[in-house]
């Protein structure tokens, strides 16, 4: 069987997991071992799975790995999106039986793309136009997908699950806001997003990147998830998460197992 064979059996394996809504064993094999096989999976799946891409999120690299792999950040697409209702919970889908997590995090929303890859001294604000605080949904129907971090979770279209997406933030110091995350009232983390390597707009950056690259494709409108900024947090169906962006801005949801799509 060739490598390319093994590797379709893999996309449809997790395909198959994706669109039932039901838990794998372990995650398919072959695992790819590179970031070109893997963002080449993800491709393949995306384009299996349908529908419009809505933005991407950007995760980040195990740190042992990034000097090895020359990249601290990965991307994956975002195909659901919704917006949070003041402060009625939404809906966390995560697979029952998978891997699942909440993370709080900033969301750009994309006015255009730019025509050229972004240095750091551009004025990156400038293509965004607007700024809220949400949480992005990452669940796996592979229970042992950050096993097989960064490959793993890049072929998996970067583990995202969905979009909740809550309240506009204020551009002048969103990134500085002290953000808090809890899971059944429990604290689990606290943060700021200027102190995740080099902040949101860093993120954007790096997607611009990918996309001059032709590794992905950015499109108007689209979100961007840039990163989390209190963690990565496990939750299963029935718990329920918060977070607080300073003192201006409160979010929630619950979990539910995913039901397919």
């Amino acid at each position: 069987m060739s490598a390319a064979t093994r590797a379709q059996d893999a996309v449809s394996a997790l395909l198959e997991a994706r669109r039932t809504g039901r838990a794998l064993e372990r995650f398919p094999a072959p695992v790819p071992a590179t970031l070109a096989d893997a963002y080449a999976m993800q491709q393949g799946l995306l384009a299996a799975l349908g529908g419009r891409v809505l933005g991407w999120k950007v995760g980040r690299i195990p740190p042992a790995m990034v000097a090895a792999l020359g990249a601290e950040r990965l991307a994956g697409p975002i195909l659901r999106c919704a917006e949070l209702d003041g402060d009625a919970p939404g809906e966390a889908r995560v697979f029952a039986g998978g891997a699942g997590a909440i993370e709080a995090e900033v969301m750009l929303r994309l006015r255009a793309v730019p025509d050229r890859p972004l240095a750091a001294d551009d004025d990156t604000r400038s293509w965004v136009d607007a700024i809220h605080a949400g949480f992005e949904i990452a669940s796996s129907p592979a229970p042992d997908v950050h096993a097989h971090a960064p490959f793993g979770i890049i072929a998996d279209i970067g583990i995202n699950n969905g979009l909740l997406v809550g309240p506009r933030l204020d551009a002048a110091d969103f990134d500085r806001l002290e953000v808090t995350t809890a899971i059944d009232g429990a604290q689990m983390g606290t943060g700021r997003a200027c102190d995740i390597l080099d902040g949101p707009w860093g993120s954007l950056r790096f997607l611009v990147g990918l996309h001059h690259d032709s590794v992905i494709r950015l499109e108007p409108g689209q979100w961007i998830s840039a990163g989390a900024i209190t963690g990565v947090h496990p939750i299963t169906p029935g718990q329920s998460a918060t977070a607080h962006f300073g003192d201006r801005v409160r979010i929630a949801c619950t979990a539910i197992p995913d039901p397919g799509a």
